[in-house]
């Protein structure tokens, strides 16, 4: 239990490492990395090739205050390794990153630093403190690039050329023991500028990753918004295209509908004159001759002959009457001379007289003349519906009532007989053809009909036509 509690207080204690920049190492492709990856590579090697070029800057300043150099073959010696310092800080870490760009080239690269720094303090004098900054610079320049142990690496190297480089010093030489605290101090505190450093810079990258995932995250996002906004584009431009084709298919249906409907006015009206030019002038002709012949039965003194003239005229009368119904709902007269009201008002009294059904017709609104395409579409949508009363309502009572709004016709005609379930099968096989042809006769004229109705409850059919304001309507008293 020590020994794990022991264990766990040092993990606790152990400072967090870092794992460095992506740097190819050996064996790897450096193309293997992406362009982004790469640029941040190149654009931390240049980093350092800066912090190497200020070391030097720094250095020739210290040259300049140090009063006692004034050795003129330390000068040479300053001057050449000044100027090479120089010349690798911009072709090792400003042209070379553009070809070579690896884990060993950064570790390289801080090696030769710290020997050039170390060569430029000792021919300087050593200032000791620009040799502490200088190295503490150059390790935390491999923290910041490369992985904990290299950084450990990088201070057992400067150590190294430090302690190197201590017996060309004459201070220490005369006084060693003097300047033994300084030296270990120096060594230690190079050690902890590296593990602060390491430390600050685990954390530094982690960041670095988290925000870089973030960044790839909404990327990835963007470009699936992207690619989703290029769908939806697509679809919609899909969906338009399709509700431009059900546009014309349904004018293209209602043009052909509005064909069909107006051949079949036409066939009625050609129908109705041949009726009455013909087939009741026919019948006209046969009861004058009725008349004739029953005129001559009388000076034959024939009761059985009267009385068959006087069936066949009967009949023949009768044939007339519902011919020349037949011709007036065929094609009504009076729809096109006078108007929807009094073609509807007169076939509702021609239909319900002399039968058990008592109708009426209610007129509400500003009386005018409507469109003919509307008169006619209503005229035969209350033809229908009367019709489907008489054969199959039973009913006693039926209602026709034409309202005139502003803005639109409505036409409603009920019943009060037995009803029948819309959606039932045997209503539709009863009433549905005629149903269908009153919307589509409304749908024509731009409106619509709905059918209510239950059984035993009565049934109630409704048309409602819109109008424009703005069409030239005549006004007209009903008969």
């Amino acid at each position: 239990m020590r020994t794990g509690g022991l264990q766990a207080a040092a993990e606790r204690l152990r400072p967090p490492s870092s794992a460095g920049l992506s740097w190819p190492r050996r064996g790897e492709d450096t193309a293997q990395c992406g362009d982004e990856e790469r640029a941040r590579l190149v654009h931390y090697d240049r980093l350092m090739g800066l912090a190497h070029i200020v070391a030097v800057a720094l250095a020739l300043m210290a040259t300049l205050v140090h009063l006692d150099f004034t050795s003129g073959n330390q000068t040479d010696w300053f001057g050449a390794l000044l100027a090479t310092t120089l010349v690798f800080a911009v072709v090792y870490h400003f042209v070379l990153p553009r070809v070579w760009c690896s884990h060993t080239k950064v570790v390289l690269g801080l090696v030769v630093d710290a020997a050039l720094v170390t060569g430029v303090v000792h021919l300087t004098g050593y200032h000791m403190s620009v040799l502490v900054f200088l190295y503490y610079l150059i390790v935390i320049a491999a923290s910041l690039t490369l992985e904990t142990g290299a950084t450990f690496a990088m201070c057992a190297v400067i150590s190294a050329c430090f302690i190197g480089s201590l017996p060309f010093d004459p201070l220490l030489v005369h006084a060693f023991h003097a300047h033994l605290a300084h030296v270990v101090l120096f060594v230690v505190s190079v050690w902890l500028v590296g593990l602060v450093s390491a430390a600050a810079t685990s954390q530094i990258h982690a960041a670095d990753r988290r925000l870089l995932d973030a960044l790839r995250l909404q990327r990835e996002v963007a470009a699936a918004n992207a690619q989703l906004s290029a769908e939806l584009a697509m679809q919609l431009d899909a969906t338009r295209a399709l509700a431009g084709s059900l546009q014309r298919q349904r004018a293209e249906t209602q043009r052909l509908a509005d064909m069909v409907i107006g051949a079949q006015e036409e066939e009625r009206g050609r129908v109705a004159r041949e009726l009455h030019d013909e087939a009741n002038q026919l019948l006209a002709a046969l009861m004058t001759s009725v008349d004739t012949a029953e005129a001559l039965s009388v000076d034959a003194d024939n009761p059985a002959l009267r009385d068959t003239l006087a069936r066949l005229r009967r009949l023949a009368a009768a044939a007339l009457r519902d011919l020349q119904r037949i011709a007036t709902e065929l094609r009504p007269p009076a729809l096109d001379e006078f108007g929807l009201l009094p073609a509807l008002t007169r076939h509702v009294r021609e239909r319900t007289e002399g039968t058990d059904l008592d109708a009426d017709v209610q007129i509400e609104g500003r009386r005018r003349r409507l469109p003919a395409a509307v008169e006619l579409a209503l005229y035969r949508i209350a033809q229908e519906a009367l019709a489907n009363t008489q054969k199959h309502a039973m009913a006693r009572r039926m209602h026709v009532r034409l309202r005139f709004l502003p803005d639109a016709v409505r036409l409603d005609v009920s019943d009060d007989g037995r009803g029948f379930d819309p959606a039932a099968a045997g209503g539709a096989e009863r009433d549905g053809l005629g149903l269908a042809g009153m919307r589509e006769r409304a749908s024509i004229v731009g409106g619509g009909v709905e059918v209510s109705s239950r059984p035993g409850g009565g049934t109630r059919v409704s048309a409602r036509v819109p109008l424009e304001r703005d069409s030239a309507l005549v006004e007209v008293v009903a008969s």
